[in-house]
């Protein structure tokens, strides 16, 4: 079974900072991954292979009408163990997310927001969905 962690948060939130942010902490932790880009350079979608024995996805396009939904069925035909995706609070992307509730586990974790320091809150956030995550 996997899990899906899904930053959720309004357009223009932090969701994807914040997931680049775990991208690159999951790189630093793990130099040996195996890393495979598969698309995109802005929002990207990743394979990692090899994070403390586990298979890890991360999308981080979550805006309605994107690739959030193939993504996370090509995660899944991946056997990920953990993936870590964007979704807005309501509409479509939290009803992809939902779509595979029956058999994974699926935890929404809304995006902090501040007035300032958002770069500072991001990081934060991206170390929380890691501990969250178990890696």
């Amino acid at each position: 079974m996997s899990h899906i962690i899904a930053l959720q948060g309004r357009a223009s939130s932090g969701k994807t900072s914040t997931l680049l942010q775990v991208f690159s902490d999951l790189q630093a932790k793990h130099p040996s991954a195996m890393v495979q880009i598969l698309a995109g350079r802005t929002d990207l979608k990743v394979l990692m292979h090899g994070v403390n024995g586990k298979v890890v996805g991360i999308e981080t396009q979550g805006d309605p009408n994107s690739r959030l939904k193939k993504s996370l069925s090509d995660f899944l035909a991946a056997k990920c163990d953990i993936i870590f995706c964007a979704c807005r609070t309501s509409g479509m992307t939290v009803t992809w997310v939902n779509a595979h509730s029956a058999k994974h586990k699926v935890q929404f974790v809304p995006q902090t927001s501040v007035a300032s320091g958002q770069a500072k809150a991001n990081a934060a956030m991206a170390a929380h969905l890691i501990k969250v995550a178990g890696l």
